[in-house]
């Protein structure tokens, strides 16, 4: 344990006296919200990060992307962890002849707000494309579209999910 911290500890004195810490905040579909820490590696062409995105449903993931062009505007990646959002496919109950009206009344509101809230993250393996308004490890807005394939959190379904994100590098 003590190594451990010891190790974390030292990576982070180093990282924050070579001014590579950088914090980003932004949003898109299907998550609202999504702050991010990073880390700027290879003389600020490549980066790790990670977030926690926020919607109907949320999630973490990690990543790494590296530049593809000299001017560091477009990167490429690999992301681990919340992809996407998509429904859970839980269907709402019918309801039975002996219901009372009261019953009824709740079950349509209940529906209607189950089928709003019904969504469930899609967690897996992807890959990452970044267009950086500034350049990758600069201060700035940034563009990032992501796919890949994952599991539903609760359904358990494979399938392939995704998002776009507007963010800013401060």
């Amino acid at each position: 344990m003590k190594l451990i911290f010891a190790t974390t500890l030292l990576f982070l004195s180093g990282a924050s006296h070579a001014n590579d810490v950088s914090f980003s905040i932004g949003g898109g579909y299907p998550y609202v919200a999504v702050p991010e820490i990073s880390l700027a590696t290879n003389e600020g062409a490549q980066r790790w990060y990670a977030n926690y995105k926020i919607g109907l449903d949320d999630g973490f993931s990690a990543g790494f992307e590296h530049a593809l062009t000299s001017d560091k505007k477009h990167a490429v990646g690999i992301v681990v962890g919340a992809l996407g959002v998509q429904d859970d496919g839980h269907q709402c109950p019918l309801e039975s002849e002996d219901d009372s009206i009261g019953d009824a009344f709740g079950n349509i509101f209940g529906c209607a707000a189950s089928g709003i809230f019904d969504r469930e993250t899609t967690n897996g393996v992807g890959v990452s494309y970044s267009y950086l308004f500034s350049g990758l490890n600069e201060g700035g807005w940034r563009v990032r579209l992501e796919l890949g394939y994952g599991e539903g959190t609760n359904s358990n379904e494979s399938r392939a999910d995704g998002g776009v994100s507007i963010s800013y590098e401060f």
